[in-house]
This record gives C-alpha cells, sequence and structure tokens, in this order.
C-alpha cells in the first residue's frame, strides 16, 4: 500500500529534465507551432535565443507529460559617445553563422536590440556583463571604462502561454544599457567591417559594423550605427 503511495506521489511530482536534446527539441517544437499558429515566424533574435537554450540558461520540467520550458533573458542596447564624432546608437541588424563550407548564412535581426540568455540563478547585471564579456573578447573594465554607464532598468517583461496541448513556455526578460565609445571598441579589436569578415549585404554596407563570438569565431552580429 505505501509503495503503491509513494508511486503516485512520484509520478504526480516534477521531474528537471537535463537533457540537451530534449530542451533542443522543445525550442523547436515551439518555433514551428508559433510559425504554424500565428501564420509568420518568430523574430529571427527570438528563434536564435531559443536555439541556444541550454541546460545551464533554461529549465525543463515534466509534469504528467506536460513540459514546461523557461528560461530568463537580458534585452539591452549599446549607445557610444566621441568627441568629435558624436553619439551613436549600435542597433543589432542581422544574425551570422558561418558554416563548415565557409560560408555565411545570415538572418535579419527584427526588433534592433541585443538579446541573450541568462544562466539559471545568475542576476541580470552579472548575466549582461558576462554576455557582453563574450561578444567583445575583452574584459568590462578594459572596453567600456570606469565611467562607462553600465546598468539594467527594473523593467521587466514577461511570456507565458500554451504553445501546444504538452508545452508550456514562460519567459522572463529584464532591460539594460550600456554606453561607450567606438574608439574603446576599435582599439579593443571588437568591431570589423563587414567585408574584412566576408559578410555581404543587399545595398550599401555604410554604417554596418559586426562583431564576432563564439569559441571559433563562427557566430557574428552585425549592426548599423545610428545618429542620435
Amino acid at each position: 500500500m505505501n509503495a503503491s503511495s509513494d508511486d503516485r506521489n512520484e509520478a504526480h511530482s516534477p521531474l528537471i529534465v537535463r537533457d540537451q536534446r530534449l530542451i533542443t527539441s522543445c525550442a523547436m517544437d515551439i518555433i514551428a507551432a508559433v510559425e504554424r499558429t500565428r501564420g509568420i515566424p518568430l523574430q529571427p533574435r527570438d528563434r536564435m535565443a531559443l536555439k541556444l537554450l541550454t541546460p545551464k540558461n533554461s529549465a525543463l520540467l515534466v509534469r504528467e507529460k506536460q513540459r514546461h520550458l523557461g528560461c530568463r533573458q537580458i534585452s539591452f542596447d549599446i549607445k557610444t559617445d566621441d568627441l568629435g564624432l558624436g553619439s551613436h546608437q549600435l542597433v543589432p541588424s542581422g544574425v551570422h553563422v558561418l558554416n563548415r563550407e565557409g560560408v555565411w548564412w545570415s538572418d535579419i535581426y527584427g526588433i534592433g536590440r541585443f538579446l541573450w540568455n541568462l544562466y539559471s540563478g545568475e542576476n541580470p547585471q552579472a548575466g549582461m556583463m558576462r554576455v557582453l564579456e563574450r561578444l567583445f573578447k575583452f574584459e568590462i573594465s578594459g572596453l567600456f571604462g570606469p565611467r562607462a554607464n553600465f546598468s539594467v532598468r527594473e523593467k521587466t517583461g514577461t511570456i507565458e502561454g500554451n504553445v501546444l496541448p504538452d508545452l508550456r513556455l514562460y519567459i522572463h526578460r529584464r532591460e539594460g544599457s550600456v554606453e561607450t565609445s567606438l574608439r574603446k571598441l576599435i582599439k579593443a579589436r571588437a568591431i570589423f567591417r563587414p567585408k574584412d569578415l566576408g559578410l555581404q549585404f543587399d545595398g550599401s554596407e555604410n554604417g554596418r559594423i559586426a562583431l564576432l563570438f563564439g569559441k571559433s569565431k563562427r557566430y557574428a552580429v552585425s549592426f548599423t550605427m545610428q545618429k542620435i
């Protein structure tokens, strides 16, 4: 009697799943389901954020065959201010992946703000610092300087909904902002001209700059400089 009761309790208790394949499968299910039900796909930056979910930056709980996938994200913009050059906002305009054949796959970025996943248990301030250091391959103190404005606002947004009968999605998003200078970015070799990386765009490349990230430098984000 006690054994069967324990079995029932165990069946109803949530199971935390750490398997990367199952997390990726859920993310792909969400991407496909949203496009099917809305008639239009998710924005590229949201698709990318879902595809980059791992056991480190998300949580997958399974209870009674119902999947609950949740993650925390930081969305931020980067502004520069240089004497003689003026103030600019660096607006993300594309995501790019270099395949094994040495050819770039590219997609538009969507709403012009950076969006990255936070690690589980990581506070947004530390998370944004980690993301920036990974993007620019440079310590924050060296790249942005002690006087740089680096902040995470209190504004938050929560996305929650039933995507499929057996799949529920939870996203908690925070907003931040970084101020630096173009001179510091160039000095740190954090930004490149797209043509130096072999990136090609439809139309003019004027005002377009790219940054690389990833261990093997196989990913890039391009952005345009908009005068403030």
